[in-house]
């Protein structure tokens, strides 16, 4: 016996009501979940580099879906090229092909990431930050600091800026070294300029923002790699500063405030920057010894699931304030 009222229908031998729209989304959600497991067990297992794998599920439970990491296979797949024959391993590139197209996607994946992150360390405003990274724009950005300091510019002024801005790809001096060195050349122009007062009277906020700059634009041609031996290179550089530099007790020329290690803040290359997954992705590949298309296109896939995975936590910060 039954008795219709509405969304509910009596049920004689429950002595109840039962609500037929909570049955039916029951019905849905137990259909989607269906779908979503034939999904994940379609996916299954991801092959990556070093012997290393994680699965469909495992992202799910950090709620990448199925349909994000498709899409996410997608860019990868756009990014690294869909020609195996020629690039990954039947070629006269072979497996240094292969790491090259997932050494140089992965760094420029995350470069713009990277420049923000900079820009925050360093108190930097990002549209200076952005201008810093351009081809010419470092130079436009130490001429207005000139302009600034009332030094003029003159041909020996163009030329000393010049020759610390020239690339050297066989030079294995850090950004921070080369910084450093630009610092030289404008304590030592503002010292020769008539009615100056000389390197040490330079605005210290400028100097050290101009500076930080300057090491953005070194540290981002640095990263113009293509192998993990060169990874490796680049931090074995860095690790040689600190070592160098030391421990050493500083005076901080804003409040004179004695700070152990201050420098060695600023002795980091740009790639410590980067997101987690792309850092972690590039860990593996330095300890793999084989690069096979399925391996770096899952990798280059996981490293864009986790900058999708920072920007939905960047929109539920935003939102929650």
């Amino acid at each position: 016996m039954s008795n219709d009222s509405g969304l509910s229908v009596w049920v004689g031998d429950l002595d109840g009501y039962i609500n037929l729209d909570a049955i039916s989304a029951a019905n849905e959600r137990e259909a989607e979940q269906a779908a979503l497991e034939l999904e994940l067990d379609e996916i299954g297992e991801l092959r990556l580099l070093a012997g290393k794998s994680t699965s469909a599920r495992q992202l799910n439970y950090k709620d990448i879906t199925p349909s994000d990491w498709r899409h996410a296979v997608h860019q990868a797949e756009m990014a690294i090229g869909s020609e195996p024959d020629t690039i990954f391993g039947h070629s006269s590139q072979g497996q240094d092909g292969a790491e090259e197209h997932l050494i140089r996607a992965m760094l420029k994946l995350g470069h713009s990431y990277a420049v923000a992150r900079y820009a925050q360390w360093e108190r930097l405003d990002y549209p200076s930050a952005i201008t810093a990274t351009l081809p010419h724009g470092i130079r436009a950005l130490i001429n207005q600091f000139l302009a600034a300091e009332a030094i003029p510019r003159s041909a020996g002024t163009e030329e000393r800026i010049r020759s610390v801005l020239t690339d050297d790809q066989t030079s294995a001096m850090t950004a921070y070294r080369r910084a450093g060195m630009l610092q030289a050349a404008l304590h030592d122009i503002a010292d020769e300029t008539a009615g100056h007062a000389g390197g040490e009277a330079l605005d210290r906020e400028r100097t050290r923002a101009i500076l930080a700059l300057a090491r953005l634009r070194f540290s981002a041609r640095e990263l113009r790699l293509s192998s993990v031996t060169e990874l490796g290179e680049l931090a074995e550089a860095y690790t040689a500063d600190r070592e160098t530099l030391g421990a050493k007790r500083e005076l901080l020329p804003s409040n004179r405030r004695s700070i152990r290690n201050w420098r060695l803040r600023h002795i980091r290359s740009l790639l410590d920057f980067y997101p987690y997954s792309i850092r972690h992705g590039l860990a593996r590949a330095a300890r793999s010894d084989q690069f096979d298309r399925v391996a770096i296109v899952n990798e280059l896939a996981l490293a864009h699931c986790g900058i999708l995975s920072m920007r939905r936590a960047g929109r539920n910060r935003t939102r929650s304030r």
